[in-house]
């Protein structure tokens, strides 16, 4: 009696094993879809002036006077310090009366030629009469020709003191150094009284008007952007701002493997209307993809098996192992360049414990549908 029932109680569990052992596994499944990836990533730049100038010393001399200091808000046009203004002064008073005189000599040597000719004239009309004297027509002739070279030199020296001159005003207005455009003077490298070369630096003064954003971007990153593209971007306080990209680096960091990325934005629509500062960190929202579809699929159908990307993909009602190439991940999802095609359904859970060829029960049956 006690062998029977031993034997019954081991069948039993044999077929209990069996059963469970055939039971097809529950899993969760998500379909491999094409999908238009919306999805944007923070880069940092900066805010940068478009315009920062260093302005130099136009012409050598001592600094006569310095009418701003650092930090002043100037505009354009706007006089900043003066070079020896005196001394160009008077070189362009030189230069006026060499000009003059340079002026009264042509017209003196116009003058003499003039004369010279009508005697010249003159004799000419009494060639056929015996009053003619040959003699004196060819000192006459001869005068003619040099007068007419005098007056050429005159005329010349006219123009090299016109030319002076012209250079002593425009030294005389250089030594009256001027904003060349709105903006802060940054910079002050001068004082009253220092003797300046030409080419020294005295002021850097920088635009607050004209502003743009400056971004060192990963190359790869750059593919999908043109110039025209809307970007938009934040300070870190919040100052919500949209960008259009002007220009796109052609040449990549070898270090860091990005290229400049830069934008032009309208300050006057800064909402906050917070005075933006220059050099400050910004985050540039950049486009993953330009309105491109690609197939995506779900994160948790991803398994990693040494250093392989794999999925389990249902096929009729069982399942096979595909080795996958992924790409960008886009919110929970994943582009997948190869390994899958579209509608295919994917296990996304209970694929932890699934071998290749195990039967299924898909939960989702909409999923399936």
């Amino acid at each position: 009696m006690i062998k029977n029932i031993t034997i019954y109680i081991c069948i039993f569990v044999f077929s209990i094993k069996y059963i469970y052992g055939q039971q097809a596994a529950l899993v969760e499944v998500d379909k491999v879809k094409l999908d238009t990836p919306n999805q944007e990533i923070p880069i940092i730049g900066s805010l940068r002036s478009k315009k920062i100038t260093n302005i130099m010393a136009p012409v050598e001399g001592k600094v006569d006077n310095v009418y701003v200091e650092e930090g002043d808000i100037v505009k354009k046009g706007q006089l900043l310090a003066q070079i020896d203004n005196k001394n160009y002064k008077y070189f362009l008073d030189i230069a006026i009366s060499n000009e003059i005189k340079a002026s009264s000599n042509y017209e003196i040597a116009k003058l003499e030629t003039f004369n010279n000719k009508l005697d010249l004239d003159r004799m000419l009309a009494l060639k056929n009469s015996s009053a003619f004297n040959q003699s004196k027509y060819d000192k006459l002739n001869t005068l003619n020709d040099i007068l007419k070279s005098k007056e050429k030199v005159a005329l010349s020296e006219l123009n090299v003191s016109q030319n002076l001159k012209n250079i002593a005003t425009l030294n005389l207005n250089k030594s009256n150094t001027k904003a060349l455009y709105s903006g802060i003077i940054e910079e002050k490298y001068i004082e009253i009284g220092e003797f300046v070369s030409t080419g020294n630096k005295m002021f850097q003064l920088i635009s607050k008007e004209q502003l743009e954003v400056v971004a060192e971007v990963p190359s790869f990153r750059t593919f999908n952007l043109s110039i025209g593209n809307n970007i938009k971007f934040s300070t870190t306080d919040g100052v919500e701002l949209n960008g259009i990209i002007r220009a796109i680096g052609k040449k990549e960091n070898l270090k860091t493997r990005t290229v400049k990325l830069f934008l032009d934005f309208d300050n006057k629509k800064n909402k906050l209307n917070r005075n933006l500062i220059i050099d400050e960190n910004v985050n540039i929202l950049i486009p993953i993809s330009s309105n491109q579809s690609y197939l995506t699929i779900h994160k948790d159908a991803i398994l990693k098996r040494e250093g392989l990307s794999l999925a389990y993909v249902v096929k009729e009602k069982k399942v096979e192992i595909r080795p996958l190439r992924l790409g960008e991940a886009v919110g929970n999802r994943f582009i997948v360049l190869s390994g899958v095609k579209e509608n295919d359904l994917a296990v996304i859970k209970g694929n932890e414990r699934l071998r290749p060829g195990q039967s299924i029960s898909v939960k989702l049956i909409e999923a399936i549908k």
